[in-house]
């Protein structure tokens, strides 16, 4: 296994451990659920197997999750402000979800001049 493959099968198993335990599931709970050995949850938990996208589906639908807390953790920090704008956001036609687009763009480029 490549370095770059060990760091994702890492950060892959804390992530899946971290939303596990968020949710108050033990492994045995999430094996269970996820219809995974026990053995395998942990290997994966602990960095030392990747799992297959069969039973990644699995993982996650045990948990309870949305597959973006996985694949974009960062996305969701528990930050009070990001979860207001997502769920305003929500309620948005498509032309509203443009302009917002537009407008944080021209947010960020603004940004970019000043750092300069």
């Amino acid at each position: 296994m490549s370095k770059k493959d060990g760091q994702i099968t890492e950060r892959l198993g804390s992530i899946l451990r971290e939303l596990r335990e968020e949710k108050g599931l033990t492994r045995e709970e999430l094996a269970e659920r996820s219809e995974t050995g026990l053995r395998h949850v942990a290997a994966i938990e602990l960095g030392e197997k990747n799992p297959s996208v069969d039973t990644l589906y699995r993982l996650i639908r045990g948990i309870g999750v949305s597959s973006d807390r996985v694949f974009y953790p960062e996305l969701s920090q528990n930050d009070p402000e990001f979860e207001v704008l997502v769920h305003t956001l929500a309620v948005c036609s498509s032309k509203q979800k443009r302009l917002v687009l537009a407008f944080v763009e021209m947010l960020r480029n603004q940004e970019d001049l000043i750092e300069k």
